[in-house]
């Protein structure tokens, strides 16, 4: 994402030339702005408008009013720390020199709206991707646990509960991991993965055995 270069009379690039000059630009022009509106109210309204309602439209609308209202310059600044979401990014900004008073209202931005920016981001490139995940257990009145209910959150926050046996989770689960344990990672592979696919799969032939050794004993006493 950041890219540091030396130059000839050793300047440093913290992004690119042409971005650098960019943001110093978007920088000057969100301190004018805060000069005459102290806490970038009109700003802040633009953002809290287009983020009310996430869908993979979000995040181009959004960039496209902030361009449109403050100038291309001003909605680059912005729109780069608040959808990567990333404090990483505005300690870049104070090494290219943008003035302490915007970093301070740039951080404000991103505490405030920086996660669900970030929500846009993702459902645009992930609009079918999870964003939550929520599990809870399901025990009968002697606190014996009966099934398991999880739910679901897209990325365009449709969701979806489904509530069956431990058991079938326990497939499940290992089916997933069977399928992560197969994707070849460009670094060195991470074995906690292949560790807890053999640990299920313990636990999955286990059941498997007992399931059928008290199909078997219903079946016997059947006949009993």
């Amino acid at each position: 994402m950041v890219r540091k270069i030396k130059t000839g009379n050793d300047a440093k690039t913290v992004f690119t030339p042409e971005l650098d000059k960019t943001i110093k630009r978007g920088g000057v022009m969100i301190a004018k702005i805060l000069k005459n509106d102290p806490g970038g109210r009109s700003v802040r309204d633009l953002i809290e408008y287009h983020l009310q309602e996430i869908d993979d439209g979000t995040r181009d609308d959004l960039t496209m009013a902030l361009a449109l209202a403050f100038g291309e310059a001003v909605e680059q600044t912005i729109a780069f720390p608040l959808f990567t979401n990333d404090p990483l990014v505005l300690a870049e900004y104070e090494r290219i020199g943008v003035s302490e008073r915007v970093l301070t209202f740039l951080r404000y931005l991103v505490s405030l709206y920086g996660a669900r920016a970030e929500d846009a981001v993702i459902c645009r490139e992930q609009p079918d991707g999870l964003k939550q995940t929520y599990f809870t257990t399901n025990h009968d009145e002697t606190g014996t646990p009966q099934s398991i209910t999880m739910k679901l959150t897209r990325a365009d926050n449709d969701s979806i509960s489904i509530t069956d046996e431990p058991d079938s989770y326990l497939f499940l689960v290992y089916q997933m991991l069977e399928r992560l344990a197969g994707i070849e990672l460009p670094d060195a592979p991470d074995q906690s993965i292949r560790d807890a696919l053999e640990s299920i799969g313990g636990k999955v032939d286990s059941r498997i055995r007992n399931g059928a050794i008290d199909g078997v004993k219903d079946n016997i006493s059947k006949f009993e």
